[in-house]
C-alpha cells in the first residue's frame, strides 16, 4: 500500500470509499424525517478523483462535490450543536462498477454541479428546474444501467436506500463524533448564523418560485 493510500485510510477512519458507494445521513433533517417517516434523510454518492474520495450531493442551495475529509468535518461541527446527532453510513457496491459505467455516472454527476437545489419536483411529482438529493443520486445510478429510476424526482432518500439495497452491501456506520471546538463563542455563532442565513435564503427563493 502506498503512502498516500495509507494516509487516506487513516484520515477517513479506514473506511473503503469505493466508486459508486452511497453515503447516507440519518436524522440530519427533521422536516424530511417527518415527511418520509424515516430517519434516512439525505443521500449522496462517492467518486474518487485522482485517488481522493469525494461526496457528490444535492443540498440547499446547490449541487456540489466535497472531499470526504471535509464532509465529515462539516458533520462533526454540526453535531457539536445538536441534541440528536446526525449519523452517517456507507453502502458499498457488491460488484465494482466497470470503467464505462463509472464514466457515464461521472459525466452526469459533474454536469449537475452548481445546479439549484429544489424539492419542488418531489412535492409536485414532476420534473423542475432544480434537483434534490434523491433525484440526483437515483439518476446518476441509472446512468450505469444497473439501477432503474422511474420518475426520480418523486423519490426520497429512504426509497433510494431501499431500492439500491440488492446491489450494495449492508450499511456500515462511519464515525463522525462531535469535536470540541477551539474557536471563540463569537466565531462559532457567526458560522451557525451564516448557515441559518444560507438555508433561509434558499427557502425564501424556493417558496418564491414554487408555483412557477
Amino acid at each position: 500500500m502506498n503512502s498516500f493510500a495509507l494516509a487516506a485510510l487513516v484520515l477517513c477512519g479506514a473506511t473503503q470509499w469505493t466508486d459508486g458507494s452511497l453515503v447516507v445521513l440519518h436524522n440530519s433533517n427533521k422536516m424530511v424525517a417527518g415527511w418520509t417517516d424515516s430517519d434516512v434523510t439525505h443521500v449522496g454518492l462517492v467518486m474518487n478523483v485522482d485517488g481522493r474520495p469525494w461526496v457528490y450531493e444535492a443540498t440547499p442551495g446547490r449541487v456540489r462535490r466535497v472531499p470526504i475529509t471535509d464532509y465529515r468535518e462539516e458533520l462533526r461541527e454540526l453535531n457539536a450543536s445538536r441534541r440528536q446527532p446526525t449519523r452517517m453510513s456507507v453502502l458499498q457496491p457488491k460488484r465494482p462498477y466497470s470503467p464505462s459505467e463509472l464514466a457515464a455516472m461521472r459525466v452526469y454527476l459533474n454536469q449537475q454541479i452548481g445546479r439549484r437545489y429544489s424539492i419542488k419536483g418531489a412535492v409536485r411529482r414532476k420534473p423542475s428546474d432544480g434537483i434534490h438529493c434523491a433525484e440526483y443520486v437515483a439518476t446518476a445510478l441509472a446512468k450505469s444501467g444497473r439501477f432503474r429510476a422511474t420518475n426520480p424526482h418523486g423519490l426520497h432518500p429512504a426509497t433510494i436506500v431501499q431500492n439500491a439495497a440488492p446491489l450494495h452491501t449492508v450499511p456500515t456506520d462511519v464515525s463522525i463524533r462531535p469535536r470540541k471546538s477551539q474557536e471563540s463563542w463569537c466565531a462559532r455563532s457567526w458560522k451557525q448564523w451564516g448557515g441559518v442565513q444560507a438555508w433561509c435564503s434558499w427557502a425564501c427563493y424556493e417558496a418564491l418560485v414554487f408555483c412557477w
